[in-house]
């Protein structure tokens, strides 16, 4: 267990910024902080991506490969990384194959929620079933777990909170994927509900159009966001009105910086939020206590949005920051490295 890691490589399949993105980027940052040598590695190439930028600005190496099982085989095969760590659907599928044949550990974090349609539903099936192939298996959410074939460990997203301001903004938003699990469209009647106040959509998806056509005239849209680093200054309450959720790294980012969530109990958001204490929780699809929850954060005294801004921030601290969550996952990739090698 004392043995120096090698090389981390962290896999994913990425077109767009997302919570996956989110988390890599954290894990990649954590890794680095602890002298890891890190890399994160595109299955394939989609063209400008904002998480690239990102990483070159922390120092942190990054490269993509053509797309193919065979390219991610030979890039294995020839630079031998100490430990894979994959993360999404066709990096976990072809990851833990291609880590498999090379001899290499390979570890998985399973984050999707929801179930798929169609292509996805398939590429749900293959992923959980190839899960056998890891060496250790993660999952951020007690349902995602049930999920899968094998026995998994429950790992919290986490963020590092090293540096980050307090957030004093206003603003009513809403952050994430504009598709049908996200919940936009309650997003939507509740800024109907509340016709004095302005709402604001920071996202994309197959939703925006919809959405947009029926928006009343407080509901802004500001699409896709390269940093919401930017962003985050000017939110005072995140609302996520989820019907599928893991543990969304837009409501630890949020709380993290002092942000209250106004969330529906879905996925492991019970394990971040107290109810009335650093956030909301509501029953899924329950507009009347989405209304409710929000009308309190309105007509809420500034000193007890002091305090409910203050415990947001110290339940971060306190279970889901780098400084915990780091070393734990250390302990694992020592773990899987060693038995790798003792076998």
């Amino acid at each position: 267990m004392s043995r120096e890691l090698g090389k981390i490589w962290l896999l994913l399949d990425s077109r767009q910024p997302g919570g996956i993105e989110s988390h890599v980027l954290q894990l990649a940052d954590g890794l680095k902080l602890y002298g890891k040598e890190v890399q994160v590695v595109f299955l394939q190439d989609y063209g400008d991506h904002p998480l690239r930028g990102a990483l070159r600005d922390r120092g942190i190496a990054s490269c993509s490969l053509s797309g193919s099982f065979i390219s991610l085989r030979l890039a294995l095969r020839q630079h031998r990384p100490a430990i894979l760590h994959t993360h999404g659907y066709k990096a976990g599928i072809y990851g833990r194959l291609a880590a498999l044949l090379c001899g290499i550990p390979s570890l998985s974090t399973y984050h999707a929620g929801e179930i798929g349609r169609g292509k996805m539903a398939i590429y749900d099936w293959l992923d959980r079933q190839s899960a056998r192939l890891a060496n250790k298996v993660f999952a951020v959410s007690p349902q995602i777990a049930k999920r899968l074939p094998i026995n998994s460990e429950l790992a919290d997203n986490f963020v590092n909170t090293h540096g980050l301001s307090h957030s004093d903004g206003q603003q009513i938003a809403f952050v994430g994927r504009l598709s049908h699990e996200k919940g936009p469209d309650y997003f939507l009647q509740l800024a109907r509900h509340f016709p004095q106040h302005h709402f604001h959509f920071y996202g994309d998806g197959p939703m925006a159009s919809p959405l947009y056509r029926e928006a009343p005239d407080n509901l802004h849209f500001h699409g896709m966001q390269r940093d919401m680093s930017v962003v985050w200054p000017h939110i005072g309450i995140l609302v996520m009105p989820s019907r599928y959720e893991g543990l969304p790294m837009s409501a630890l980012e949020a709380m993290a910086r002092g942000i209250p969530v106004l969330a529906s109990q879905v996925g492991a958001l019970d394990q971040l939020i107290e109810n009335g204490c650093n956030g909301w929780l509501i029953s899924p699809g329950e507009q009347q206590q989405l209304q409710k929850r929000l009308g309190e954060w309105l007509t809420m005294p500034p000193t007890e949005r002091q305090q409910l801004s203050l415990s947001a921030r110290a339940k971060i601290e306190q279970r889901f920051s780098a400084n915990i969550a780091i070393p734990q996952l250390l302990h694992h990739y020592q773990l899987a490295a060693a038995c790798h090698v003792a076998n």
